[in-house]
């Protein structure tokens, strides 16, 4: 058996399972992440499944047991690649990543980048988010002219302020007229009362015709 069967088994196991059992070594994990961004928020990734390898997790679900044709040749593969990681410290699984193996003994996965073990997640690809511009602060080198910050109340342009001036003046004289007239009208009144004697004679001549007058 190649390692190259053993990565395909434990990927298509991995897509279902959450825990893939290599004996005495330990154990693939994977666990379901949500959507995030990346540091710099500019990226939004899909949700996904993060592979990783515990050492520490060494019973045996059987599930590789259970896929592979014989468990012998399995357990001799798994052998060799033990004493690979102990002389060599990695350990490449075609088309899935690499196990290595630090200095003190421990075990870690390195997942490819290419490898997608998410079905949920199917079709979805990161997603660029380009940050908004920021507004212009630049300010226009022209001020606009003083009349227009002030208000009309405050600051009437000269053509309306000396049209209001004619029309109150126009509307002041036809008042004096108009008081002119009625107080001559009062005097002649006042005239006509206190001579209505000595006047009658010429107030007949003016109200009547010689016929009325006869009469009178």
């Amino acid at each position: 058996m190649e390692t190259s069967q053993l990565a395909s088994h434990c990927k298509e196991l991995l897509l279902t399972r959450n825990r893939v059992s290599l004996g005495t070594l330990g154990s693939f994990i994977a666990e379901d992440i949500p959507a995030s961004f990346t540091r710099d928020s500019h990226v939004l990734l899909p949700p996904g499944r993060r592979i990783s390898f515990k050492a520490s997790e060494t019973w045996n679900d059987g599930l590789l047991e259970n896929a592979v044709e014989s468990k012998a040749e399995l357990n001799e593969l798994l052998v060799r690649i033990n004493h690979s990681l102990n002389k060599e410290k990695s350990v490449t699984l075609e088309d899935f990543g690499k196990l290595r193996r630090t200095k003190e003994g421990d075990i870690f996965f390195v997942i490819d980048k290419s490898i997608t073990l998410n079905p949920g997640g199917f079709g979805l690809v990161p997603l660029s988010l380009s940050p908004l511009e920021a507004p212009s602060k630049i300010k226009s080198p022209v001020s606009p002219p003083k009349h227009e910050e002030l208000t009309p109340a405050e600051t009437p342009p000269p053509a309306l302020a000396s049209s209001d001036r004619d029309t109150k003046q126009r509307h002041l004289g036809g008042m004096w007229i108009t008081l002119g007239i009625i107080l001559l009208i009062v005097i002649l009144v006042l005239i006509v009362y206190v001579f209505r004697e000595p006047l009658r004679p010429l107030l007949e001549t003016i109200l009547y015709s010689r016929q009325e007058r006869s009469l009178l």
